[in-house]
């Protein structure tokens, strides 16, 4: 059984200033995930914090086309997890401003049993993992950016 699901979050960037960060950071992630150090995380209502290893996936666009097909299991005990599949699409809203927009869907392992446990107990765990994970790559998208606004400042500088 699938949910779907659709995550969208605003950076201070424009579009083609994204795309090459947005394709640095998740090819980082894609080898990091192949050694057990992605971590898909949520929150537990009055339970805590879930955190499972995962394996992402990453197809990459064509060079005018930058959506990025992604595919996010358990790194571990894959069966016992529900798996993501979509694509993450950076959307240009303005000249300096782009969406970054996660969509796609996730399945719930064990059929009807599973899905009537996604849909009380375990009530948006697997989003709430997706949205930490969309939150997390925002920030490395804006610290990429930072660090390349600075770096390009003190090259600048070196000028004067």
């Amino acid at each position: 059984m699938t949910s779907l699901v659709s995550i969208t979050r605003s950076l201070p960037l424009s579009c083609d200033s994204i795309v090459p960060l947005l394709r640095a950071q998740l090819e980082v992630l894609e080898e990091a995930s192949e050694h057990g150090t992605v971590v898909l995380a949520a929150r537990i209502p009055g339970a805590g914090r879930i955190a499972v290893p995962v394996r992402l996936r990453v197809n990459y666009p064509a060079p005018r086309s930058p959506r990025f097909g992604l595919a996010i299991a358990a790194l571990n005990a894959s069966a016992l997890y529900p798996r993501f599949r979509g694509e993450l699409e950076p959307i240009e809203l303005g000249a300096a401003v782009t969406s970054l927009k996660l969509s796609g869907e996730y399945q719930v392992p064990f059929g009807l049993l599973g899905r009537a446990f996604d849909a009380t107990a375990a009530r948006g765990i697997a989003p709430r993992g997706l949205e930490d994970m969309l939150d997390r790559l925002a920030a490395d998208i804006l610290a990429g950016a930072a660090r390349q606004s600075e770096t390009a400042y003190r090259a600048g500088r070196a000028f004067c």
